[in-house]
């Protein structure tokens, strides 16, 4: 994270010629790269900002808990871009969390998995999570900002606060080989913008099977749990609008919120 720069960034989306398009900050320090984005920002037609924080101090997650980002410790990086306002901007995060596993699975992170809907799970122990907020902006147009909370490295620290029934790991301790950190964040940027781009135009449909790759809940027996009432049952995947999809007795469930877990592991994630 010390090499990190907005220069190094630039240096490899050059190679897509995206860089009219992008407008790049980096922080040493921030309470929340989302809060920050969802302060008022002119972002021209199809441009996408970005903002990376070395340290967060008020980092967070679903439902506002928090989110500890450590300096130097990992990729704390909120992506803002105004897109139609066509399709269920919540399932952003399921699109989101396909990026970011095949994008690390070519890195050498072969046992990445997807928990719906917005964590990014490595041999049972949480590597990164994501956040997706939206605001109306003019012209029927959606600001969708897009969190992203990736462990690069644990201190002892972290480790202990951290999700302690998580067990939390970072990436370093996954791939051995030395990675680029502005080669990852430029591969995440340009994959996000096309991702979007193509989640504006077609929706969650086209994305179904590569989640499916990654799904870690598919086939388990699970719990959810949300303020309404617990469902149990199979986990089915997930429907077009982001859902996930819980099969019992009773049908099959459409699942927009909650908290899961399972039922037939030791260890939940």
């Amino acid at each position: 994270m010390k090499d990190l720069s907005i220069e190094g960034i630039y240096h490899f989306i050059d190679l897509y010629k995206m860089t009219n398009s992008i407008d790049i900050e980096i922080f040493d320090e921030i309470d929340s790269t989302n809060n920050y984005l969802k302060q008022p920002h002119s972002i021209k037609d199809k441009a996408i900002k970005i903002i990376i924080a070395k340290k967060q101090t008020a980092g967070r997650g679903r439902y506002n808990k928090q989110w500890i980002s450590e300096r130097d410790a990992g990729l704390w990086m909120s992506v803002a871009i105004d897109i139609k306002k066509k399709y269920n901007p919540s399932a952003l995060s399921l699109v989101v969390g396909s990026v970011l596993a095949k994008e690390l699975y070519q890195l050498g992170a072969n046992q990445i998995g997807l928990k719906w809907p917005n964590d990014l799970i490595y041999e049972n122990r949480k590597l990164g999570g994501i956040l997706v907020e939206s605001m109306q902006q003019e012209d029927d147009l959606l600001r969708i900002i897009i969190g992203i909370g990736l462990n690069i490295r644990l201190p002892t620290s972290m480790q202990k606060m951290l999700y302690p029934n998580k067990n939390p790991i970072g990436l370093d301790s996954i791939i051995k080989k030395a990675v680029s950190i502005n080669m990852l964040t430029a591969n995440l940027i340009k994959s996000l913008y096309n991702a979007v781009g193509l989640y504006e135009e077609k929706g969650l449909s086209v994305f179904l099977e590569e989640w499916t790759k990654y799904d870690l809940l598919l086939g388990n027996e699970v719990v959810v749990e949300n303020s309404q009432k617990n469902i149990q049952g199979t986990a089915s995947g997930i429907s077009t609008e982001g859902a996930l999809l819980v099969s019992n007795d009773e049908g099959m469930h459409h699942i927009i919120s909650g908290s899961v877990r399972y039922l037939n592991r030791e260890k939940s994630i």
